[in-house]
């Protein structure tokens, strides 16, 4: 190569990285169910999501917004879950919500705060309302602390009602991902649903965002979810302190 050509080629590459894109490598294939600008097989990519975080920990934030297309308000609710799924599965769920505008009394009074832990099969619950605190025990089968719940494949799994998808290579903090921007189908309840996923090379989608319109019988809202994986195979997952009271207060129901 010439030292003009060689130059030339140093500066397409920094303007690449400064885009933010990446130049498809022979060293960086992409994950499973995505070639470089295309979804290939959406299950495909499900199983290595999912496989990649059943056997390690990890820290999952998700913030849902809904927004009534007639008001000036919305409800943010925010869930946090930490999973360590190796030998006994332990996780916990902490789950807040507030209404943030001129919102109605159900809505604006003081945001509960639902917390769950799940060791094995036995999950206690915990519930915080106006500074009292209530526990129950609950069956593994209405347990919220749940692997398939916690890395979002139901979620995951609507990008199979794709009418079109685009997958882009970017850098992330220096780590090559797959952004893939998708347009949903409507269904008879939802209109306008997109997806963005940002994926790692090992198939982990690392960020998604979802956006819909959803009909209830109380009126038309626009839903957004945003959802973040961080700390996989890193996240310390223990007892929360209010353990032993849930213990306490449930015993007649385990005795039982």
């Amino acid at each position: 190569m010439t030292p003009r050509r060689r130059v030339a080629a140093v500066v397409v590459g920094l303007l690449l990285v400064g885009a933010g894109c990446v130049a498809p490598t022979s060293q960086s294939a992409p994950p499973p169910g995505l070639d470089d600008d295309a979804v290939t097989d959406a299950n495909a990519l499900v199983r290595a999501h999912t496989t990649a975080l059943e056997s390690q920990s990890f820290t999952i934030h998700a913030t849902t917004t809904s927004r009534p297309t007639d008001a000036d308000y919305r409800v943010v609710t925010n869930r946090t879950w930490r999973v360590d799924p190796t030998g006994t599965i332990r996780g916990s769920v902490v789950s807040t919500s507030n209404a943030v505008g001129d919102a109605p009394a159900r809505y604006a009074r003081r945001p509960d705060e639902r917390a769950s832990w799940r060791e094995g099969t036995t999950t206690y619950r915990r519930v915080d309302a106006d500074g009292n605190a209530t526990y129950r025990r609950v069956d593994l089968f209405n347990s919220s602390v749940k692997l398939s719940a916690a890395i979002q494949r139901q979620t995951l799994y609507r990008l199979n009602t794709r009418t079109a998808a685009t997958v882009t290579p970017v850098l992330r903090d220096g780590a090559r991902r797959y952004r893939i921007d998708a347009e949903l189908n409507d269904t008879a309840v939802t209109t306008n649903a997109s997806m963005t996923l940002l994926v790692d090379t090992n198939g982990i989608v690392r960020t998604m965002r979802t956006t819909r319109t959803v009909r209830y019988r109380s009126g038309t809202r626009v839903v957004t979810r945003t959802v973040r994986i961080e700390d996989v195979g890193n996240t310390t997952v223990e007892r929360p302190d209010w353990y032993p009271a849930a213990v306490e207060a449930t015993r007649m129901e385990t005795d039982g």
